[in-house]
């Protein structure tokens, strides 16, 4: 008989009641009665690493996902969602004492239950040029465990996805405004690049931009509005951003809900700064994250990019 202050959210499994409601608490529960050959995986492994998630994966409600290598019984019982993975040994790593795949496998098992927007805005994160040491996942890590990925579910989706990963986005909002520009068949982005004038003088480094036409854009999430300081930055950038003669878009949530109107304003200001239409490396291919690898890195050697006629 369980006590007034415990409850068994898993079979064999005791915890301190109100404890086990979030993904880590119920992990971290399930953890202590695991069959030590088992581990988390996709969304579960996903949330333990901190990947940014749509809110179906991010759910506490969500079930576990439990994986074990092929050829052992899988786990069964309330609040368990099991797999039977065809997994390498160095695939499987200790995370807060907890077994899980690793960060490159997971994204690979995510292939199979992401959308592409979702899918790169993950990659994204993983490569981010702002992690520090062991947080910082290389490029060249993905490639190896897609490498690996031959006639397994998700497959297809990878090979579209992983040329489109960048280092340089801060943000999910941002990666996934990217992958919407790309889809409309609009050029392809600078991410995060420093503007600077003529004479070498700052001007921002927006989300994304062009400049070969002169146009930027900006995803402003709810920070921007409730961080004064923030508030008061975003509101000089514009005008010095327009005064020297770059076209400034701003997006926020309700562009993530239906970014279709934004998408035709991103239009017109390309057109108006020279663009004369879809070209081959628009399309969100291979070609086109091959792009995005080289914008980043000219942008990095030069220190940004400098004003035209100001």
């Amino acid at each position: 008989m369980l006590g007034a202050d415990l409850e068994s959210p898993h079979r064999g499994a005791r915890a301190v009641r109100g404890t086990g409601t979030t993904i880590l608490g119920r992990a971290a529960t399930y953890g202590a009665v695991m069959s030590p050959r088992a581990f988390f995986s996709h969304g579960t492994a996903a949330a333990l690493w901190g990947m940014p998630l749509p809110s179906f994966l991010e759910t506490d409600s969500r079930p576990l996902d439990v994986g074990v290598p092929s050829g052992i019984a899988v786990p069964a019982g309330r609040g368990i969602h099991s797999h039977r993975i065809t997994i390498d040994p160095t695939d499987i790593v200790e995370l807060e004492g907890l077994r899980v795949t690793s960060r490159a496998r997971t994204w690979c098992d995510l292939a199979s239950l992401l959308n592409d927007e979702d899918l790169v805005a993950v990659g994204d994160y993983l490569i981010w040029h702002k992690h520090r040491g062991a947080n910082r996942m290389a490029r060249s890590t993905l490639e190896r465990a897609f490498d690996r990925w031959h006639g397994r579910r998700g497959r297809p989706a990878i090979s579209r996805c992983l040329p489109l990963v960048s280092d340089r986005a801060d943000s999910r909002p941002e990666s996934i405004m990217r992958m919407r520009v790309l889809a409309a068949g609009l050029p392809q982005p600078a991410v995060n690049l420093p503007l600077y004038t003529a004479t070498g003088r700052f001007l921002a480094q927006p989300d994304l931009s062009w400049p070969q036409f002169r146009v930027t854009l900006d995803y402003e999430g709810r920070h921007h509005y409730t961080d004064e300081a923030q508030w008061e930055k975003d509101v000089a950038r514009v005008p010095r951003l327009e005064n020297h003669g770059w076209a400034h878009l701003r997006a926020s949530r309700s562009h993530l809900r239906n970014s279709s109107t934004l998408l035709s304003d991103l239009r017109r200001r390309l057109v108006h700064g020279g663009w004369r239409g879809r070209d081959p490396s628009s399309a969100p291919s291979q070609a086109a994250g091959r792009c995005t690898t080289r914008i980043s890195a000219a942008g990095r050697a030069r220190g940004g990019v400098g004003g035209r006629g100001a």
